[in-house]
């Protein structure tokens, strides 16, 4: 199992937008992208003295676990889904005690368990007429493709990059309707990742959120940087 260190280096932040917006009282979403460092060792613990402090009512951990099965090429469905389902347990096993510093109320969700809200099948299939019928919002997420095989051809020259398009297609198909707008609707003020918005994201946010959820499904980007290392004592 791999492990990350803690060793209280790493400030969080919001940026601007936490010196911008009063956060005490809201709902937000934590979104875990299983697999990526930001998500471990220092920062993640660096995320919680953040969500501490900032006056949340509720926070949802939300595992995106078995939606990283699309990235999984070289394997059969099933075992796609086993991979990624492991690693979502892996990753609250190995993270149990830095999210049991978490003092806001609290919850954990896993990504299986979106797919099977009742909300989500006419979400998602808004998503994908848009997708069929807008060119503009289609554009947005081609755009949002692009970029992740640009860098997956940058780690691996002979990906097959029609194959790597479908996947990234279903990836952000099966993404956008949960995290805009089905989280919006069902009351969530913010969700906090480490990343700014894709294009897909933020086109989704402005079809089916803005308008129909105002003030719902913000975008909180975390920001990290090293704490000032502490003066030694005068000799």
């Amino acid at each position: 199992m791999t492990e990350y260190t803690v060793d209280g280096r790493t400030k969080a932040s919001f940026g601007q937008a936490g010196k911008e917006i009063d956060l005490a009282g809201r709902r937000t979403i934590l979104l875990i992208s299983v697999g990526q460092r930001y998500h471990e060792g220092d920062k993640l613990r660096a995320t919680v003295e953040l969500l501490n402090r900032s006056g949340f009512r509720h926070v949802t951990i939300a595992v995106a676990d078995t939606l990283q099965r699309t990235n999984y090429l070289e394997l059969d469905p099933g075992a796609a889904r086993r991979r990624a389902l492991r690693e979502g347990d892996e990753w609250l096993e190995r993270n149990g005690k830095v999210l049991g510093r978490l003092s806001v109320p609290n919850d954990v969700l896993r990504w299986d368990e979106a797919l099977q809200d009742p909300d989500y099948p006419r979400f998602l299939q808004q998503v994908k007429n848009a997708y069929r019928d807008d060119s503009h919002y289609r554009a947005a997420v081609d755009a949002t493709i692009r970029r992740f095989i640009e860098r997956m051809v940058a780690r691996d020259p002979d990906v097959d990059t029609d194959e790597a398009f479908k996947a990234c297609l279903a990836y952000l198909v099966e993404e956008c309707p949960i995290i805009q707008p089905m989280w919006a609707y069902q009351g969530y003020d913010h969700v906090v990742y480490p990343q700014p918005m894709t294009e897909a994201m933020s086109e989704t946010h402005r079809l089916f959120v803005a308008r129909e959820y105002p003030g719902k499904g913000g975008w909180l980007s975390l920001k990290f940087k090293k704490r000032a290392a502490a003066s030694p004592a005068a000799a």
